[in-house]
């Protein structure tokens, strides 16, 4: 069954919530990476906020075969599904990675858990958001403005690629 095709005001209005899902993405990704709430609880929490919204943008970006109804996705801002698949770059396998080790290790209680190392537990967070940022830069590349909301009026906060792009702490669940 085809999927509904959206309104112009239901797409503007759904955008608005898009962009604070890489806002929040882009900024809390920031903020872990600057270290600044240290180990512990808050940075835990960050790092749950952090997956919570990569997920959501991930899901966004690369829908899979047979997306919930109610779903947002890009290809609803595209006049067919298959023009959007044919203009997002393939997803890089540090972006399949962290959204497998999102509903394994964080959103879902899994004996996945068990598996994970000390040294595979850190998350890379700015390169994760600044792969994001990638693919949303080719959407907005490509989307047609008026399919856009009041939100996407302001810049689009982008990763700081200054700061550590290493492995970083916290290391949640």
């Amino acid at each position: 069954m085809p999927r509904k095709v959206r309104s112009i005001e239901e797409l503007r209005e759904v955008s608005n919530h898009l962009y604070y899902e890489i806002m929040m993405l882009v900024a809390v990704a920031n903020g872990l990476a600057l270290g600044i709430f240290g180990e512990g609880a808050v940075s835990n929490a960050l790092l749950e906020s952090f997956v919570v919204h990569v997920r959501a943008v991930m899901d966004f970006l690369y829908a899979p075969e047979k997306p919930q109804s109610a779903d947002v996705i890009a290809e609803d801002f595209f006049q067919t599904s298959e023009s959007w698949r044919q203009l997002r770059p393939s997803l890089s396998e540090s972006l399949s990675q962290a959204k497998r080790r999102a509903g394994k290790e964080i959103a879902h209680l899994t004996y996945a858990r068990l598996d994970v190392t000390p040294e595979t537990k850190p998350w890379h967070f700015v390169q994760i958001a600044s792969e994001i940022s990638a693919v949303i830069d080719v959407f907005l590349q490509n989307v047609s403005k008026d399919k856009l909301g009041s939100q996407w009026q302001q810049p689009v906060e982008q990763p700081n690629t200054m700061l550590n792009t290493g492995a970083q702490k916290p290391r949640a669940g």
